[in-house]
């Protein structure tokens, strides 16, 4: 399977997607003008990817700054992950937050009380 890479812009995250080391990343800040587009190719990644994936999954977030139509895409992605660690996989989700940003971190616990994944909180 193919890595998912999609380069940074003012607009969109940095998306680093590796298959063969289960090492997800999506950092930096989303405001694209159409969310679904763009996280499109990511959902059927993840879809493909959960056919075979690494005994070990990490979704790492490292996000500045998101707006409303990413953060329902950054939910649709994490329920996928939930998917996977429902059937067995070991899944872990990353949320990264500068330690002066309570909005961030709490999105990340918003995001963990919805799912039954684990979350682990990194303050930068």
């Amino acid at each position: 399977m193919n890595d998912l890479i999609i380069s940074p812009s003012k607009q969109k995250p940095d998306l680093q997607f590796n298959a063969e080391k289960g090492e997800l990343l999506i950092a930096g800040q989303s405001l694209p003008e159409n969310a679904t587009l763009l996280y499109s190719s990511v959902l059927e990644w993840i879809e493909e990817y959960a056919k075979n994936p690494a005994p070990k999954t990490t979704l790492s977030f490292k996000m500045k700054y998101y707006n409303t139509a990413s953060s329902k895409m950054f939910f649709s992605i994490i329920k996928r992950m939930n998917v996977l660690y429902s059937s067995g996989i070991d899944v872990e989700i990353r949320w990264y937050y500068q330690k002066d940003d309570e909005d961030m971190l709490d999105q990340g616990e918003y995001f963990r009380d919805l799912v039954d994944l684990p979350f682990k909180f990194f303050a930068l």
